[in-house]
């Protein structure tokens, strides 16, 4: 006959957190880095093998290789911001002690995001020139930032992490994780004038934003002498 549990929170029905190196966090790791890889291996198989019409001329095959250019356009854009989420999310992981059930949902809305962003850049290639293939894409990313930054409050609010983090550190984390959004946001109508304009608020907003933030907001520091926080640069301004 088996023993009861000890006490509610061992109970694998009702619990509602998981600290690291438990069953429940491992499996939410393994889950998440799955996602990502089969996001990339799909648009990956989407490009295909060239038919050239002459397989013995060279330029019949460079021609039906360069007919693969929006799928290799679209692999390009896919991986890149794939592989941005990914590292995003995996060194996010390294801070946590432990995940609760909140923190798992908000995960998989967010897994959820990052697996269609292939077929928006598929969508992207194959129609570069279309608005709404360039809203649509630019949309998805802004909402994988976006569930990016609600990660960060949940693990604050669950109190998630190995070292508490301070107000100060909060707001560079998750401004830092918002620093996309503005640009891919402000493209979607930009795009409906001029596509190309649109795909351009992407690399330019980011960079801007991202400058705006190291600029205005630099990554707080511990102070050696009292172990408080500190921003870079502020002892000099004042």
């Amino acid at each position: 006959m088996r023993m009861p549990l000890s006490a509610p929170e061992d109970d694998p029905w009702s619990a509602r957190y998981w600290p690291r190196e438990t069953a429940g966090f491992e499996r939410l790791v393994f889950f998440c880095d799955a996602v990502f890889a089969i996001a990339l291996t799909l648009v990956a198989v989407e490009i295909g093998t060239p038919e050239a019409e002459d397989p013995n001329s060279a330029a019949s095959l460079w021609t039906a290789i360069t007919a693969k250019g929006p799928a290799l356009v679209a692999y390009a854009l896919a991986f890149f911001w794939v592989a941005v989420y990914w590292k995003a999310n995996h060194r996010f992981t390294t801070t946590l002690r432990r995940i609760s059930s909140r923190y798992v949902s908000v995960t998989l809305a967010y897994l959820a995001v990052i697996a269609l962003l292939p077929f928006t850049a598929s969508t992207l290639g194959e129609y570069s020139g279309n608005p709404v293939a360039v809203a649509m894409f630019a949309a998805f990313v802004a909402g994988a930032s976006s569930l990016e930054i609600v990660l960060i409050l949940v693990a604050q609010r669950d109190d998630l992490y190995l070292n508490p983090m301070s107000g100060a550190q909060l707001r560079y984390r998750a401004w830092g994780a918002a620093t996309p959004i503005p640009g891919f946001l402000l493209s979607i109508p930009v795009a409906f004038a001029s596509p190309v304009a649109g795909v351009l608020c992407w690399f330019i907003g980011s960079m801007f934003f991202g400058w705006v933030l190291g600029r205005w907001l630099p990554e707080p520091v511990e102070d050696d002498r009292d172990g408080s926080l500190r921003t870079p640069g502020r002892e000099a301004d004042s």
